[in-house]
């Protein structure tokens, strides 16, 4: 490895192009012309959905959930505002992030999958191995509540209570 040439299957989980400081971009992070989002194209306004009165009022609640359809149909994101979870909740979640990127890469490695159904799941790109040009990014999914403490979970439960964040 090393060289400039080397394919998205050359990086494993851990090793990719940005976590050994590579100082070129290579092959696999590059994305074809033709590929490419054009660059004079206008950024698309992102819904806001605000939950605030969705567990008080049914018809606000049924208002809400058509607003989150119709976002996740027309634009595929969406940001919530009023979700009722604590700044101090948040800031944990990525204290919590952020200790998992400072593991070990042995620690990392147990929850690298290629299989985007996984809970909990490490990774640079959609399908390592298997996509021809990758992110130019490490990730860190997790998509279980803290409370289900399965195997798979452990580390990351661990990790979350250590930074006392509370999901309550």
């Amino acid at each position: 490895m090393g060289e400039k040439n080397e394919s998205s299957s050359s990086f494993p989980i851990g090793k990719t192009a940005q976590e050994r400081c590579f100082s070129y971009v290579p092959e696999c992070y590059k994305v074809q012309p033709s590929y490419r989002a054009d660059s004079d194209s206008k950024l698309a306004d992102v819904p806001l959905i605000n939950l605030d009165g969705m567990s008080d009022d049914p018809a606000r609640r049924s208002i809400i959930i058509q607003e989150i359809a119709n976002a996740c149909r027309c634009y595929g994101i969406f940001q919530v505002i009023n979700h009722g979870i604590s700044q101090e909740t948040l800031d944990g979640a990525l204290s919590a992030a952020a200790g998992f990127f400072k593991l070990p890469n042995s620690a990392k490695a147990k929850f690298m999958s290629s299989d985007v159904h996984e809970p909990v799941r490490y990774g640079t790109s959609v399908r390592d191995g298997v996509d021809k040009v990758q992110f130019w990014r490490v990730f860190l999914k997790h998509y279980a509540h803290p409370s289900r403490t399965g195997s798979d979970c452990g580390l990351i439960t661990h990790m979350i209570t250590v930074n006392s964040v509370n999901f309550d």
